[in-house]
């Protein structure tokens, strides 16, 4: 089965236009702990969409593997990967969230034998929006790139912070849907010390914070910062450690109470956007266009809470 699936892959990855060359091969992060990093930037031909981070880990009975890239065309890679550094079966495939630079490969991975776990909320929203996601990803980077390419449907839903055995490791699932995105949660591989933040973090990168809830997020990231992770994997950025969740934290309290601040002063929404700055963070990747808008998104929440009559 497995030959027969990378042949069906072969003509899409290896034309030019699937920027197949541009997939990183993975880190060694040790304890059978491995990880691709993508590119901080916006998704593009040029980098072939791979702008968001993916582990793998090779566990005494079978290979677990943390979110799955944009497209079959990066999952392809990845089972390759797996493949030159083990033959041991595909166990599970986890979502960490809901977003299509996390889930887009995991049909593939399924067809190979990997049970796809996901949060409920998560699984909720990929059948709502996903499918059109896929088509506008599909215009933006071409067929030939997103070839093959289907929204997964997860095998096994779960809810509520809890341990998982899996392929003879045991991992902790935390459950923090609703900070970064409906059925975020994080990875904790007490093992290797590895902690999978998922949608969670962002380290160099200004994170999206669209479908996300600022304070429920800060909250969150206080207590990922107190698990004792030797390494953490953000969804976008360098692997890190819980200093960088504390860094991006202090951004997010930075763009909340300035946004405020803005607001209570009469700030038009056209133009806080454009005067509320974390000058601070200037130097993180996509500054200039992702965090305008996530101005945008916390002054229409604080419109939402006055109108509501809720705390501001």
């Amino acid at each position: 089965m497995l030959a027969r699936a990378l042949a069906g892959l072969a003509a899409a990855l290896l034309s030019p236009l699937t920027a197949a060359a541009q997939f990183p091969e993975p880190t060694d992060l040790g304890h059978g702990v491995y990880v691709f990093l993508g590119a901080r930037e916006e998704a593009a031909r040029a980098n072939g969409g791979h702008v968001a981070n993916q582990g793998f880990i090779v566990a005494r009975g079978g290979v677990i593997v943390i979110d799955s890239g944009l497209s079959a065309a990066f999952a392809g890679h990845m089972l390759r990967a797996i493949r030159a550094r083990t033959d041991k079966p595909l166990a599970m495939l986890i979502l960490t969230w809901p977003m299509d630079e996390a889930i887009f490969g995991a049909a593939l991975l399924q067809q190979e034998g990997a049970q796809v776990l996901a949060h409920e909320a998560a699984a909720r929203l990929i059948a709502e929006r996903c499918q059109r996601c896929l088509e506008q990803r599909t215009a933006a980077l071409g067929t030939q790139l997103m070839a093959g390419t289907r929204v997964p449907q997860p095998d096994r839903l779960f809810k509520g912070s809890q341990a998982l055995a899996v392929a003879g490791r045991t991992l902790e699932l935390l459950d923090e849907s609703g900070a970064a995105a409906p059925g975020s949660i994080a990875v904790w591989d007490r093992e290797s010390g590895v902690l999978f933040a998922g949608g969670l973090a962002s380290f160099g990168r200004i994170p999206e914070t669209r479908d996300g809830a600022l304070a429920r997020w800060i909250q969150a990231l206080r207590r990922l910062a107190g698990v004792p992770a030797r390494v953490v994997i953000p969804a976008h950025g360098w692997a890190g450690s819980p200093a960088d969740l504390a860094r991006l934290t202090a951004y997010f309290s930075f763009l909340e109470t300035r946004t405020k601040r803005a607001y209570a002063h009469g700030t038009s929404l056209l133009e806080a956007p454009r005067s509320v700055a974390v000058d601070e963070y200037r130097d993180w990747a996509l500054y200039d266009s992702v965090h305008p808008r996530n101005v945008h998104h916390f002054y229409l929440e604080l419109e939402r809470r006055e109108l509501l009559d809720e705390p501001p």
